[in-house]
């Protein structure tokens, strides 16, 4: 029974989805068919309407040449009949602007593909004709005065070229308004089609799409045990990603717990070998220093020229013991803090290498000795990655409290950041002090070239925890020895 069900749904899917589908897409098409029309009728009727008012541009542009011919003729004739002078205004008007619309109107018909060639041919004549006529005229009355009025023969010649190009614009004139109504029945007929196309197709399309709806109603109910049991299977395959993703953070803190409590026995080490150095080598070196001088009193006054090379190397051993050891655990660091180590690592920085390096520092109290120890690590990282690789004259170090964070910024003007090689450990091990300090740290390009630093540790609330107690520092009586720059 059930796979006989199975087989009926089966075939009811496949029956279904496909109808549905194709009645969607006929309804779509049937829009889109909608949309189509009125884009091509309103294109239809944008092209009809420009062309209908090109059509009553031409007309108006008829009109004023009519016009103008028309004051030529009437200035003309006031004159002629008067002799007032006050006549000739509306004729020499005419004159000055007659050429212009007349070329006018022509461009304008041979634009709109009508050009009328004949026609114009005829005009320019007639034209031509009557205002030779008009200028004699004109003439005539200057010279002869009202006895011009006597030449019948002229009057009637001029009455019929004004009938000879009164008929021809009468003409253009009936040509440009059959042209405005042809055009508005196109318009109306356009109207009347693309009306019927606006019932018609979004009714069908309309039906198709709730034909449609229909069956994907159908559908959507034979789904619902589907989704019934992938929601049940989200929900199990979710417990399983949240349980291996606490297992991966319980990983996590294990190997950050791991690493920091690596790097605190890395300090360990670095503090007693410092210690070990400073008390053993130191000592002997004094010792010898002491055995020598000893030696070189009892001989006086004689002098012996080796005595004092064993005075310059056991000054020598003296010294680089000091150094090892500074360079080991900088015994600032435990007695004064990130601030006062700093200003004193920046004074050999610059002995040794020559750049410039302003230092603006902010308290430091609030910091723990952890953070204390990864800050300084960190600086002497990035600074031995600008005498390395940055090419750099000036180095900023200076940092501020803002937000309940120590914000330390390190910046230099050098070339900028390079590519970073795949094996490159220096960005890493940076980014890996300033996470073991609790916060984070920022590369990438200073705003005025170079390289800039930015690192983030939280401040350690006035009731927070107390770091883990570490062993006490050795504590040196000389510090003269601590100007090397540390080449970890």
């Amino acid at each position: 029974m059930v796979r006989a069900d199975r087989k009926i749904l089966s075939y009811m899917r496949l029956l279904t989805f496909p109808v549905a589908v194709a009645m969607l897409l006929a309804g779509c098409v049937a829009f889109m068919g909608t949309a189509y029309s009125g884009y091509r009728s309103l294109g239809e009727l944008t092209r009809q309407e420009n062309v209908r008012a090109d059509a009553l541009r031409t007309q108006v542009l008829i009109g004023r040449v009519y016009n103008l011919l028309v004051d030529l003729e009437t200035g003309q004739r006031g004159f002629l009949m008067t002799g007032d002078v006050s006549f000739l205004a509306p004729y020499e008007r005419a004159v000055r602007e007659l050429d212009a619309r007349y070329h006018e109107l022509k461009r304008t018909l041979a634009v709109s593909g009508d050009a009328q060639t004949q026609a114009f041919e005829r005009l320019d004549g007639f034209i031509a004709d009557r205002r030779v006529q008009v200028e004699q005229n004109i003439e005539s009355r200057w010279r002869l005065g009202a006895a011009a009025l006597q030449d019948l023969q002229g009057w009637v010649a001029g009455k019929q070229l004004m009938d000879e190009i009164r008929g021809e614009m009468e003409r253009l004139d009936s040509l440009q308004r059959r042209r405005v109504t042809d055009i508005e029945r196109a318009v109306a007929q356009q109207q009347e089609r693309t009306r019927l196309l606006a019932e018609i197709l979004p009714v069908v399309g309309g039906l198709l799409v709730m034909a449609a709806m229909a069956a994907l109603w159908a559908e959507r109910k034979r789904r619902d045990l589907a989704e019934r049991a992938l929601r049940q299977s989200h929900a199990q395959l979710e417990d399983a990603v949240q349980a291996r993703t606490r297992e991966l953070s319980g990983a996590l803190d294990r190997i950050q717990s791991f690493a920091a409590e690596l790097d605190r026995s890395v300090e360990a080490e670095r503090r007693r070998l410092a210690r070990e150095v400073h008390d053993q080598l130191g000592q002997l070196g004094t010792a010898g220093k002491m055995l020598v001088l000893s030696l070189a009193r009892k001989m006086a006054p004689a002098k012996e020229a080796l005595l004092d090379e064993m005075l310059t190397i056991a000054d020598e051993v003296i010294g680089a013991a000091r150094r090892i050891a500074s360079s080991l655990r900088p015994p600032l660091l435990d007695d004064f803090g990130f601030a006062a180590a700093v200003q004193h690592y920046v004074k050999g920085l610059e002995r040794q290498s020559g750049l410039v390096v302003m230092v603006d520092l902010a308290p430091d109290e609030a910091l723990t000795s952890e953070q204390h120890n990864q800050l300084f690590r960190l600086l002497q990282e990035a600074a031995t990655n600008v005498l390395r690789h940055a090419q750099a004259q000036h180095l900023t170090i200076e940092s501020r409290l803002e937000h309940g964070e120590y914000r330390l910024r390190i910046e230099d003007d050098g070339i900028g950041p390079g590519p970073v090689r795949a094996d490159a450990s220096g960005l890493r091990n940076m980014r890996e002090r300033a996470v073991l300090a609790g916060g984070r740290m920022d590369f990438g390009p200073a705003p005025q070239g170079g390289t800039r630093i930015d690192v983030s540790v939280p401040l350690q609330d006035a009731g927070g925890e107390q770091a883990s107690p570490e062993p006490a520092p050795a504590r040196f009586d000389k510090e003269e020895g601590w100007d090397e720059v540390s080449d970890r």
